[in-house]
């Protein structure tokens, strides 16, 4: 029998580790499936955040670990531990030591609530439920200026959406596009420039995607969620283009023609920090039907990483997962309708 589990954090710190944020990384059998958004300035951080798991098998390790985010790299605090267990539908409450090396660094309370269910043929482990996002505004970076109108700093607001079952969904890795002459002096070994501009850009990537007091934090509940996250895909009603890159820790995008972008080689790279492979990129627009009803048309136009056109099957599948009932279509970048299409977003905003 396999269970359904539904936890919840609180967490208490010791005043030895005040620090300015805090954000928890979720790991199962093994795998760090899921993130809390990061709370500030404060010992006692409450995220009262969801996250849903099907096929946990009874007495799974979950591990909590706890974090200080900051804009290169996230330090440690502390770690706990519990096994999952049926709850019989019941919600239980676990208050859990926090250790960091062999110090107390606090506690932290965790509700779990589960179910068992049968094992059936696919009894792999999936996150289900609620999909996390952040939206990033760049103006708050000073990556563009607080004069700028509200339009165009929608234009440069950055988002992650953290989909559940990436590596499930899409096992395969697509390194960065050997025959793109652009981006070689990026990622070859051959350019002895390479590693300091491939820091650059990930530095950049860091402070696009910053946390701070003015990152907006939310839950997608359905495809409609997604679909005004993204403004139905217009501004000034105008039709809009998406860059985005899928990594293993979720979706990156924002419009194409946003200010950060402005002196950068390659889109592509800057959503993903300049990882040498990812697990899929391109660009996206949302099309609004005769019933009213949007529709997500994605596609694989990257020349950074060239996903193949084989995987197409891959990425609509999940997007399904994540959004159930969400229409979708992923097209190859050189469908003459995708490309009919582009052109007319494009000259849209000429």
């Amino acid at each position: 029998m396999l269970t359904q589990a539904t936890p919840y954090q609180r967490l208490s710190l010791s005043q030895e580790n005040l620090v300015r944020s805090t954000v928890e990384l979720i790991p199962f059998e093994g795998k760090k499936v899921a993130w809390t958004r990061p709370i500030f300035d404060t010992l006692e951080p409450e995220w009262n955040e969801k996250f849903c798991f099907k096929n946990v098998s009874p007495n799974t390790l979950c591990k909590l670990y706890l974090l200080d985010k900051d804009v290169g790299a996230d330090d440690p605090l502390g770690e706990t531990q519990f096994k999952a267990a049926n709850t019989d539908g019941h919600e239980t409450t676990f208050e859990l030591p926090i250790k960091r090396g062999d110090k107390n660094a606090g506690s932290i309370i965790v509700k779990v609530k589960s179910h068992p269910i049968r094992a059936g043929r696919d009894s792999a482990l999936q996150q289900y439920g609620p999909v996390h996002y952040s939206a990033h505004a760049s103006f708050a970076t000073g990556l563009i200026t607080q004069s700028m109108t509200d339009d165009d700093k929608l234009q440069s607001t950055s988002y992650h959406v953290q989909l559940h079952n990436i590596q499930e969904l899409m096992p395969s890795d697509f390194e960065w596009n050997k025959n793109y002459p652009t981006i070689q002096k990026i990622f070859s070994p051959d350019h002895p420039e390479s590693p300091m501009l491939r820091k650059a850009v990930q530095s950049q990537h860091a402070l696009v995607y910053m946390h701070d007091s003015q990152t907006v934090y939310g839950n997608l509940d359905s495809p409609n969620d997604f679909f005004k996250l993204a403004h139905e895909g217009r501004r000034l009603d105008k039709p809009v283009l998406f860059t985005y890159a899928i990594t293993n820790t979720g979706w990156y995008f924002s419009e194409t023609g946003a200010a950060f972008f402005k002196d950068m080689l390659s889109k592509h790279m800057l959503h993903c920090g300049a990882a040498f492979s990812v697990k899929y990129a391109g660009e996206f627009h949302i099309e609004k039907g005769h019933f009213g009803k949007y529709k997500l048309i994605i596609d694989n136009n990257s020349g950074t990483y060239a996903p193949p056109k084989a995987a197409l099957p891959q990425l609509e599948a999940l997007f399904e997962n994540n959004f159930p009932g969400i229409s979708v279509k992923a097209l190859d970048r050189d469908d003459p309708d995708l490309k009919q299409a582009r052109e007319e977003i494009l000259a849209a905003w000429a």
